[in-house]
């Protein structure tokens, strides 16, 4: 039985170069490769994990996610693998928050009063990584919730708090409901992986510069663990 075939987007430079040093320091093999127009990392044996370069915000995730999407053949699984800004009191620097659904926060619909566009994560996913989580917990805290999606860096208390009580979510970062509608567009599942690298608060700009490493090490810790689910006979969402 095979493992998942996973494609990583990651949003920016920094993420990605973080990762990647994450993933060798793991001990997984990489080869360079080029999907369409964009050039990526094949990690592990028989390369299972596939890391490529996302976009910063939401439209110009989705553009080159789905550009990588459509070019990989027999991928299982999308991953919106990045850092955010944590929103509950209890996840500190380096925690992972892995999405059980994308929740789009700044979707606006005028006067009417529809509610804001979710993505469920990948259940199969999420209970390959709870299990993983749970035989062997790693020295972060690995939380299972919402993430708030949209085009704001949220650097104020106030906002962060705001978005927290209306939308339930563990963390807000940019790219994730792009991410989710592009992997929906191609037809294959989606999950937002998001390292926590500030508090969302007055000081996230400085807290988020200083914090990418330790936030994406750990982002790739639960990829490493994703890439060794099975694939069973049945759809793995």
């Amino acid at each position: 039985m095979r493992t998942l075939k996973i494609l990583a987007a990651v949003p920016i430079e920094r993420e990605f170069d973080a990762l990647a040093d994450a993933l060798r320091e793991l001990g997984l093999s990489e080869t360079s490769v080029r999907i369409g127009r964009l050039p990526a990392l094949a990690f592990g044996e028989d390369a299972p994990l596939t890391v490529a370069a996302g976009g910063l915000g939401k439209a110009q995730f989705a553009i080159q996610t789905l550009h990588l999407a459509e070019r990989i053949a027999d991928l299982d699984l999308v991953v919106c693998a990045g850092t955010s800004g944590g929103l509950d009191a209890s996840l500190g620097i380096g925690d992972v928050v892995a999405a059980t659904e994308t929740v789009e926060h700044d979707f606006k619909y005028g006067m009417s009063d529809k509610p804001h566009p979710r993505f469920a994560g990948c259940g199969r996913a999420l209970s390959g990584l709870r299990a993983a989580v749970e035989s062997d917990p790693p020295p972060f805290a690995v939380r299972f919730g919402a993430i708030a999606s949209g085009d704001e860096g949220i650097a104020d208390a106030r906002r962060a708090r705001e978005i927290r009580e209306r939308f339930g979510a563990l963390a807000v970062a940019w790219e994730g409901a792009g991410g989710a509608r592009a992997a929906e567009f191609a037809g294959v599942p989606f999950l937002e992986i998001r390292g926590v690298s500030d508090g969302a608060g007055e000081s996230a700009p400085d807290e988020f510069e200083r914090n990418i490493p330790a936030a994406m090490r750990n982002v790739a810790w639960v990829l490493e663990v994703l890439a060794r689910v099975e694939v069973g006979e049945f759809p793995l969402c």
